[in-house]
Parts: C-alpha cells; structure tokens; sequence
C-alpha cells in the first residue's frame, strides 16, 4: 500500500489542495484519478514526493519523470 494524493491544477498552474488515499499501486491510484475526473482541469497524482503523472483536460495521462 502506497499513499497518493490527487491535486487539481487551478488557472495560471496553481496547484489546488487535493484528495489523500491510499492504493495498492500507481494502477489503482491511476484508476481512481480517471473515476475523479470531471474533464475541467487537469490533474496531478502524486505518491509522496514523486509524480506519478498527470491527466490532461481531455482525461490523456503522461506519466511523471521517475
């Protein structure tokens, strides 16, 4: 079990305060993200200090640096 969290990335790219969950894996906390995304910004999902990636407007994920 991981921790993640799930910021909405506000207008200007201010990261907005998000929901902390715990997960199996960066899959599941993918999945979660997707369910959470309502398409009217993008979001970040983070496991501690690592991005794991971020969900574009469009709902298209790009996978964080590590």
């Amino acid at each position: 079990m991981g921790s993640y969290r799930i910021y909405r990335i506000a207008d200007g790219g201010r990261l907005v305060v998000g929901e902390a969950f715990d997960a199996k894996d960066d899959g599941e906390a993918l999945e979660r993200a997707k369910r959470l995304h309502d398409g009217k910004a993008p979001l970040e999902l983070w496991a501690g200090g690592r991005l794991v990636g971020r969900l574009s407007k469009l709902g298209l994920f790009t996978a964080g640096p590590g």
